[in-house]
């Protein structure tokens, strides 16, 4: 039989809209709303920022992270949770998870000492 009408688009829509409507619901995967939403940890988070800055092609899907549709990311994410074929892409992700979770540790080890540093001035003023 003949093919029923398409359904007509409202004007309203311009293909270009179209478009970028996609472009949104695809970047609503690549963004924090999204992993809040999903209930992904703040560990998870900040990781997943970390990647993107260096991989632009790195999404979540459900609380992984997906880099380059190739490398999954599992919580708790540390290095062993990356998982793909053994391949250069592994192991450049595998780099940026441990030179992140470095990076973090060094952080909180800056915060620890600075805050002692505080205590102390704060106990010899009193």
């Amino acid at each position: 039989g003949p093919a029923p009408p398409a359904p007509e688009l409202p004007l309203s829509l311009s293909p270009l809209q179209l478009a970028n409507k996609a472009r949104t619901e695809k970047e609503e995967k690549m963004s924090q709303a999204y992993a809040i939403s999903a209930g992904v940890s703040l560990e998870g988070q900040q990781l997943f920022q970390t990647i993107h800055k260096t991989i632009k092609d790195c999404k979540w899907q459900e609380k992984n992270i997906v880099v380059m549709e190739e490398v999954v990311i599992a919580p708790p994410y540390q290095v062993e949770n990356c998982k793909g074929k053994e391949g250069s892409a592994l192991s450049h992700v595998r780099k940026i998870v441990e030179k992140h979770f470095r990076d973090v540790e060094s952080q909180k080890v800056m915060q620890r000492s600075q805050a002692q540093q505080t205590q102390k001035e704060t106990s010899l003023s009193s």
